[in-house]
């Protein structure tokens, strides 16, 4: 068998459980994730992924961005593996190219050099320049990545189902996760679709002049490679840099903020990683590059979204409730009781804080933390917007400005003129609540008298509604029954003594005397079956 017959096989499998086991994971089978110290095990789980190499390392960045589906130590955890890898040699560069589009790289291209710009898990950068002296970077996906890659997930799969039981309280749903996970690496692995999200983006922002991104060539794109304009300028949002190249602090977060808030509300699609390594600030305009992650939400989840802003801002908890369970892949029956308490503590959370005081990406992920103990899977574009919200407030705070992201938001929002948490109270709307709210006023008089009415005569009937009934109304028959078992052991003694009192013969007395002997030891029984059950 070849070296990659047993890369694909049974030795990759063996490989993936022996390094899992290696740090730790052997008690996977045996007991539930966290026997030891959950944040131990999420360490550990960085590391054997870092040394089962690229393929693990860019899965473990993409169930970093679905926090409704890991716990938030995972998530943390999974988030500082490095998108680097070895460098692998130009010649493969070149051979990737002619695949793809039958001809030689050195024909196409004055000047190639071989040396990476980067070298990241999934693809290597290369600068180039255009046989017109353009400037462009060549984007190589990795030899025998996606098939590495999906069979990776599809073996991490397989590991991961031999135990299904005990990692429940690890994952919402295994199957889903790792369904969603293959979904996302198939749409990133494809160039095509980021070539594509590029020119959308471009087209959206065609008018705003602080914005951009960097021009595909498409005459140079293919599923495994992509040439676009190179963008030279201040990389990393360097603080230092972006200030001494005469920009304002104040005036370029504000904007940083805003443009994305129009990406989200306007567009109704963002860019789904918007860290630091993904701008480029150049001739005063935002760079955005790297489009293999990208968010996309439809009319109706961005009104729900504002619902939802709506619905926190108005303290409405049955509101909120009704939305995430609108918007959620309910997988099984939800105690609407216990999700609303959930939610209610939410509230106390941020009811006592100033709008300013709120960071929007720490609200999202409160929302997914619930979402994610009561097994409601979100869509995959409200993940990703809570998650870049997230990247956005830690950018901003690293500024260190006055700047807040609610703030804007909020200011945002009141201007926006095709969304608008307000938009409903039009004139029309107003004068409906008015004539409603009136009629209410002039029946609430003669409700109430009915009401009364109705008590006074006894027709009054309440209706209760006892949450798990099945397993409250065991308790409960046990309740009676220990209530009428003291009762007749109460009536057993009262008669022994009754009978002693007024006995008239030998026979009689040694008849209550066994009576009250035995109601004792009933009585006995009775004590310690109630300290045992520990409801004493």
């Amino acid at each position: 068998m070849t070296d990659k017959k047993k890369k694909t096989g049974r030795g990759r499998l063996t490989e993936i459980a022996t390094v899992l086991a290696s740090y730790g994971f052997g008690h996977i089978y045996r007991t539930k994730i966290g026997k030891r110290s959950g944040s131990q095990d999420a360490v550990s789980l960085r590391h054997a992924f870092e040394e089962l190499g690229p393929t693990f390392i860019k899965f473990g960045q993409i169930l970093s961005t679905r926090p409704d589906l890991l716990p938030p130590d995972y998530i943390e955890e999974l988030a500082k593996l490095r998108d680097q890898a070895p460098p692998f040699s130009f010649d493969k560069i070149e051979e990737s190219f002619e695949e793809e589009f039958d001809r030689k790289i050195e024909n196409e291209f004055e000047w190639v050099d071989e040396k990476p710009l980067a070298s990241a898990s999934i693809a290597q950068v290369h600068r180039a320049r255009t046989l017109d002296g353009r400037e462009v970077i060549i984007k190589v996906q990795r030899p025998d990545m996606e098939e590495d890659l999906l069979r990776d997930i599809r073996l991490f799969s397989r590991i991961i189902s031999m135990a299904p039981e005990t990692i429940k309280s690890f994952v919402v749903d295994a199957e889903v996760a790792l369904a969603e996970v293959e979904k996302a690496t198939r749409i990133e692995l494809d160039f095509r679709n980021e070539v594509n999200a590029l020119i959308r983006f471009r087209r959206n922002n065609k008018k705003r002049p602080v914005i951009s991104a960097p021009e595909p060539f498409l005459e140079y794109v293919s599923k495994r490679v992509l040439v676009e304009e190179y963008v030279s300028g201040i990389n990393g949002l360097d603080m230092d840099k972006i200030v001494q190249a005469g920009y304002d602090k104040e005036d370029f977060v504000e904007k940083f903020v805003y443009t994305f808030l129009t990406q989200v509300f306007e567009d109704g699609f963002f860019h789904g990683d918007p860290h630091p390594g993904n701008i480029i600030i150049s001739d005063k305009q935002i760079i955005y590059i790297d489009f293999g992650l990208y968010g996309e939400l439809s009319e109706q989840n961005r009104e729900r979204l504002l619902e939802i802003l709506d619905a926190i801002v108005f303290e409405d908890i049955d509101g909120l409730m009704n939305l995430l369970l609108q918007m959620a892949i309910v997988k099984s029956e939800v105690d609407r009781f216990v999700l609303y308490e959930d939610l209610e503590n939410f509230f106390y959370i941020y009811v006592a804080k100033d709008l300013s005081q709120i960071d929007i990406g720490s609200l999202f992920n409160d929302i997914l933390k619930i979402t994610h103990k009561h097994s409601l899977i979100m869509p995959n574009d409200f993940i990703m917007l809570a998650k870049s919200m997230g990247v956005i407030e830690g950018i901003v705070s690293d500024f260190h400005t006055k700047v807040n992201v609610m703030d804007i938001a909020k200011t945002y929002l009141k201007e926006s003129k095709g969304f608008s948490p307000f938009k409903h109270l039009t004139d029309e709307h107003l004068g409906l609540k008015a004539v409603q709210l009136s009629s209410d006023t002039l029946e609430l008089p003669t409700s109430l008298r009915k009401g009364l009415d109705t008590l006074v005569k006894g027709r009054t009937r309440l209706n209760l509604e006892i949450l798990n009934w099945d397993k409250k109304s065991v308790e409960i028959n046990k309740m009676v029954n220990r209530l009428v078992f003291a009762i007749i052991i109460a009536a057993l003694i009262l008669a022994s003594a009754f009978i002693i009192v007024s006995a008239s013969s030998p026979s009689l007395s040694n008849l209550a005397i066994l009576i009250f002997l035995g109601a004792g030891l009933m009585g006995l029984w009775l004590l310690i079956s109630i300290i045992r059950s520990g409801t004493l």
